[in-house]
């Protein structure tokens, strides 16, 4: 297996211990913290077995270099922009497995939390299933001119939804403008009909709709949080519109899972989770309107899928366990390691990279597993067993 090393730009051992600015703090292994994630992103979109290796290594780099929360933004980050409809068990997965780490991350030492192998499995089972999910490329927002801003002529010449009983259950006659009823009921409407684009044409140009009011009077759409707290401050939560057309798509949702033409009451309740309770550093809001263009995408597109249902959270679960087991392997050797002077806290975003590699057999992957790992820790290879907890 190639060396993880060679591309990524490193100091001596000797540089180490610098004082360095938070745009040059290293990992253990001696990688910007930023290459270190932007190599990460890239092993993610390779569906190799030998990025599975990559996958794990720079993982443990950025996690016991002081980097678990931003890697856990990371992940979500990721499954958000690469995954999303394409496999919707992922963000259940997500919050059931950091559930679980944040716990022993709360009550653990850094250093025990690190060498814990259970906790080293775990860790490895989660980058390892959003490396081998189907993923789905981010969507184009559709162009809204400025002229459709502040003009009621042509609000009133464009609507063309009837009143919908699930923007009715959300609207507040006291808190919300007409416009954010008539903008709930023509994204709704678009979702009926299946016209995706047109359904994000007015998520955007409500969000814009309400930035123009505000400029101009310091007002907004809305004065209500709708009970959610997209930026909680003093337990308190922001007055957006977003919150508004997310609980309007909730009502669609459960209207078509009603009629049975959407079955994924699960996931989607995990999405709303995520959405509604995510602690504030954890997801910004411009990737809280991510999530409503996934739950959008999934009322104007799997009522036309002949089975409606997500797909299994992982295909190849025996590919998944054995590398699983090999997880503290490479625990071990950045532990080995020197912890930087600095821990990693922020870091640039990563670059995005898309990668196309075709299928292998289960039988080649174990192979390539197997010699991955012989290869990389000298022929010492100890295996281990399950996936933890």
């Amino acid at each position: 297996m190639q060396n993880f090393d060679v591309s990524i730009p490193m100091l001596s051992l000797a540089d180490n211990s610098i004082d360095i600015d938070e745009k040059e703090i290293r990992t253990r292994k001696g990688y910007l913290a930023a290459d270190c994630l932007k190599a990460l992103e890239t092993a993610l979109q390779d569906a190799s077995v030998v990025s599975m290796g990559k996958c794990i290594h720079f993982t443990a780099d950025i996690v016991c270099s002081g980097g678990y929360a931003l890697w856990k933004r990371f992940c979500y980050e990721y499954s958000i922009d690469h995954i999303g409809i394409a496999s919707m068990k992922i963000f259940g997965f997500l919050i059931s497995s950091f559930n679980e780490l944040d716990k022993e991350f709360d009550r653990l030492p850094d250093n025990e939390f690190y060498a814990n192998e259970l906790i080293q499995k775990k860790i490895g089972q989660i980058i390892l299933v959003i490396q081998q999910s189907p993923r789905r490329g981010k969507l184009k927002w559709p162009t809204v001119g400025k002229e459709t801003h502040r003009n009621s002529i042509w609000l009133s010449g464009v609507r063309r939804a009837p009143d919908s009983s699930a923007v009715q259950k959300i609207w507040i006659r006291s808190s919300d403008l007409m416009e954010l009823f008539i903008a709930g009921n023509e994204m709704i409407y678009a979702c009926k009909e299946g016209a995706l684009e047109r359904a994000l044409f007015w998520i955007k140009w409500t969000y814009e709709e309400d930035a123009a009011i505000k400029k101009e009077n310091g007002g907004g759409l809305t004065t209500s949080d709708h009970g959610i707290a997209l930026s909680a401050k003093n337990g308190k939560g922001r007055a957006t519109p977003i919150n508004f057309l997310m609980l309007c798509a909730i009502e669609a949702y459960k209207e078509a899972a009603t009629t049975g033409t959407i079955k994924m009451n699960q996931e989607v309740s995990s999405l709303f989770t995520l959405y509604k309770n995510s602690l504030p550093g954890l997801l910004t809001g411009r990737k809280k309107i991510e999530l409503l263009v996934i739950l959008i995408q999934i009322l104007c597109e799997v009522p036309k899928w002949k089975n409606p249902i997500a797909g299994p959270l992982v295909k190849d679960v025996v590919v998944l366990t054995r590398t699983v087991a090999q997880v503290p392997l490479f625990f071990r050797e950045i532990l080995a390691l020197a912890p930087p002077k600095k821990q990693i806290k922020k870091v640039g975003k990563p670059k995005k990279k898309k990668v196309e590699v075709g299928p292998l057999s289960t039988e080649a992957k174990l192979n390539m597993i197997d010699a991955m790992v012989n290869q990389y820790h000298g022929g010492n290879v100890m295996t281990g067993s399950g996936i933890g907890r």
